[in-house]
């Protein structure tokens, strides 16, 4: 055997070796629903810095991947594409946990309410007032459509008992509300356009009670001590001058371990 050929074949064992010892990469998906409105580069540099922070938990390199259209997120979990995933519509999550037997690692703190909301000159009073009026949601598999329906459902009113519409984002609920395109729109409490509404002058009919907040989801792929990994290192995000800023920067005051149960409770509930 000659000397190129020896030097050759260990060049491959060390390649080999190396990439055998390399972690492999955890692919981490973000969605923002139908209350997102940045476009995919600024959600990618929005949630980077939490991305990396992953990694050095974990030891492993991080692949961030932000999924907007929420049909497409769907197939993804389907196929239990993401490895972890932060997602805010909480019925899509409950459903990879329910199908998929993915696991709530985290979930964000606060409270999430679905609200029908009107124009301040309506002279609608009461849930029972939409019966036969115009109600424009979000996109037909958005959250707050999902909760808003199981809500009309709940007090005697059906799909054909009352004009619905789909619009893509939250946002263009809410201008048609407000152009008086239409009676009511159905939003979800942490949107811009639900923040904003009562600052306008305008009214919320009806809200919900008090929904599962944003949740960040793990594959049964993972070890369950990675996930125990994930969750502490999330809950302790805001212990840090590092972790205050990325919370800021994603807009969430701070993670929980969240009841994996009151998501699947919610999903039963609305029927998705």
């Amino acid at each position: 055997m000659t000397y190129r050929v020896l030097m050759g074949m260990l060049g491959l064992c060390w390649v080999a070796a190396a990439s055998a010892a390399a972690p492999a990469s955890l692919l981490f998906g973000v969605n923002e629903g139908t209350s997102g409105s940045i476009g995919f580069t600024d959600r990618q540099d929005k949630y980077k810095p939490l991305a990396d922070y992953l990694a050095r938990t974990l030891n492993r390199p991080v692949l961030l991947e932000s999924a907007s259209d929420l049909k497409n997120l769907t197939k993804s979990l389907d196929k239990a594409h993401y490895g972890l995933l932060l997602v805010r519509p909480s019925h899509i999550s409950a459903k990879a946990m329910r199908d998929q037997k993915y696991v709530l690692v985290a979930a964000a703190k606060g409270d999430a309410t679905a609200q029908f909301i009107v124009h301040k000159d309506s002279p609608l009073k009461q849930p029972a007032d939409l019966k036969g009026k115009s109600i424009v949601m979000p996109d037909d598999i958005a959250y707050p459509t999902w909760i808003g329906l199981a809500m009309l459902r709940d007090i005697g009113i059906g799909r054909g008992q009352a004009g619905i519409r789909n619009f893509r984002s939250q946002e263009a609920v809410g201008y048609a509300v407000e152009q008086k395109l239409s009676d009511v729109g159905v939003v979800i409490s942490y949107s811009k356009v639900a923040k904003d509404w009562p600052g306008k002058g305008h009214r919320v009919l009806w809200e919900s009670k008090k929904l599962p907040y944003w949740s960040v989801i793990g594959s049964p792929k993972l070890a369950p001590e990675e996930v125990s990994r994930i969750r502490d290192a999330l809950i302790k995000l805001d212990h840090s001058d590092e972790g205050q800023k990325i919370l800021k920067e994603i807009g969430v005051k701070g993670f929980v371990a969240g009841d994996q149960a009151a998501y699947l409770d919610m999903l039963k509930w609305v029927g998705y």
